[in-house]
């Protein structure tokens, strides 16, 4: 009898003990020896009660970045092009404005490239060995597939200034007129998408002895030593081609620099050369460095697909002055505080790649700005920090497509935020924001999520009529 009633004794304690945990579950529980319920209960209600937490801090996050986006959709975004602009693209816009969709680029089937046909050093697959033949890892194929689109996208976009702005240009200009163009691949890497287009761009026939130049640039001097590498053994190997690896009035150089050293970039132009900005997935705030080089180089066009959005937020410690060690380091300056300050690019370091120098700040444009500054005052300080982050990642936990759904919409007000500072420079830009087309035939609209494509020129000139007339759908 006595056993039975210290039974039910004990039972009645230790749901005694549970009534008061649950009434007080901020309060963490020791998993130790003498913990009346054992080791392994004890650690899984820690665990329950940690996920618990993190599951509110969560959901106030997603609610309160709900919240701001709202703030800023409210009223409506900037449509670029405006929709006033009489163009092939004004249907499509009309049709994905509500939607708040961006328009993705639609290159016609004349203009697709058949990668089995062209020097294999030409192709991001097999040159850039993204993926080895036969492979079975179906990532690696994604990302291959994904970056012959991208490949793609750029050299339509490209050859449809080349062909028409610049070859027409050209022909009013005569002699002593423009020689040539230079490509500015800025962040360049081991030169997927330099290499490409220095040998899939072609000036049509009657060009007057116009030559293409692509610069290749990086910070990073072991990838252009292997973009070099590739370019030199490529080059070696043509004769046993059948396909011809880049024109002979085509050429490609290299520049190990620090993206935000425009001056020292702009050296390595060919006099007489106009110049055209690209950047395929320069992190952070190298995407904007890029977009500044464009307007250093005489207001020139840009073409730029960003990524790591959230990499831009860290500041480069420009208080960090050091002396020339003799190593492979990069060397900048600016004027901030001190003349001539200089500050320290590692090359390994994606922290230095990417982060913002001062000249660089957030949010770009005054319409973001005003948009942060009339929300809730909450959000004044770092509702930029915030969107820059969702934008990356999106935030948990929640559904895949709830999701990509607050990222998507974060990345297209961040991509906005940086083409609207470009027209609203004093030499305003025509901006157009765009996407890729997906390549990895997912069904799920915005699958990935680092597709968006800016492009900017100058206002009234032909790279212009030409980026507003791309066809979308």
């Amino acid at each position: 009898m006595s056993m039975v009633i210290l039974a039910s004794s004990t039972s009645q304690l230790v749901l005694f003990i549970l009534s008061f945990i649950s009434k007080n579950d901020g309060v963490p529980i020791r998993s130790g020896a003498n913990n009346l319920f054992g080791n392994e209960v004890a650690t899984n209600i820690c665990e329950e009660q940690s996920s618990s937490r993190w599951q509110r801090r969560t959901a106030k996050r997603r609610q309160r970045t709900e919240e701001l986006l709202h703030s800023v959709e409210i009223g409506g975004l900037p449509v670029l092009p405006p929709l006033s602009v009489p163009s092939a693209a004004s249907k499509s816009l009309f049709q994905t404005m509500d939607l708040g969709i961006t328009p993705t680029l639609n290159i016609p089937p004349a203009s697709i490239i058949t990668w089995d046909t062209i020097h294999s050093e030409l192709d991001p697959m097999k040159g850039g060995k993204i993926i080895a033949e036969n492979s079975c890892n179906n990532n690696n194929n994604i990302r291959g597939t994904r970056k012959r689109g991208q490949v793609q996208a750029f050299h339509f976009i490209l050859s449809s200034i080349l062909n028409a702005s610049y070859n027409a240009k050209t022909s009013q200009s005569g002699s002593g007129g423009v020689e040539g163009v230079t490509i500015i691949d800025a962040g360049c890497g081991a030169g997927n998408l330099a290499i490409a287009l220095a040998g899939l761009l072609r000036f049509p026939t009657n060009n007057n002895g116009m030559n293409l130049n692509i610069l290749a640039v990086d910070v990073n001097e072991e990838a252009l030593n292997r973009l070099s590498q590739r370019v030199a053994q490529a080059t070696t190997l043509e004769n046993t081609h059948s396909q011809q690896f880049i024109p002979s009035q085509s050429r490609i150089t290299t520049c190990c620099a620090d993206l935000a050293n425009y001056e020292y970039i702009q050296s390595h132009i060919p006099s007489h050369h106009d110049v055209i900005v690209v950047s395929l997935h320069a992190c952070g705030a190298a995407s904007d460095m890029a977009m500044n080089l464009a307007y250093q180089c005489n207001n020139a066009p840009f073409v730029i697909c960003p990524c790591c959005t959230a990499k831009s937020l860290t500041r480069r410690d420009v208080n960090k002055v050091i002396s020339n060690d003799g190593n492979n380091s990069i060397y900048n300056t600016h004027e901030q505080g001190k003349q001539n300050q200089q500050f320290f690019i590692n090359p390994q370091a994606s922290y230095h790649r990417s982060g913002a120098t001062p000249d660089i700040l957030y949010p770009r444009s005054n319409w973001l700005t005003t948009k942060l500054l009339s929300s809730a005052s909450r959000y004044r300080d770092d509702g930029y920090a915030l969107l820059a982050k969702v934008a990356d990642v999106g935030l948990g936990p929640q559904t895949p497509t709830q999701q990509r759904e607050q990222q998507r919409r974060a990345k297209r007000i961040i991509e906005l935020d940086r083409l609207m500072s470009a027209s609203e420079r004093q030499y305003g830009y025509d901006t157009r924001l765009m996407r890729i087309q997906d390549q990895d035939d997912d069904p799920r609209v915005y699958s990935y999520g680092k597709g968006e494509v800016l492009l900017g020129a100058l206002k009234g000139s032909l790279a212009s009529n030409v980026m507003l007339r791309l066809p979308s759908v």
